[in-house]
């Protein structure tokens, strides 16, 4: 559960950090694309993604 957590919170701060997202087309290569988001879409993914790393952190200092 809690690799799942660390896996999904890296994720939502890299997007926010970078403000680029990986694009897949069909048969082709992937390539990261701009993400578009507002100063307001950051502040979210990186507190979302933040409060997921904290929680992943507690989970596995309980040993879940």
């Amino acid at each position: 559960m809690s690799l799942l957590l660390i896996l999904a919170g890296a994720v939502l701060v890299a997007v926010a950090m970078s403000n680029r997202v990986p694009r897949i087309p069909a048969g082709r290569a992937p390539h990261l694309v701009r993400a578009r988001l507002t100063e307001a879409g950051r502040a979210a993914l990186t507190a979302v993604g933040g409060s997921a790393l904290i929680i992943a952190f507690f989970l596995a200092l309980s040993g879940v």
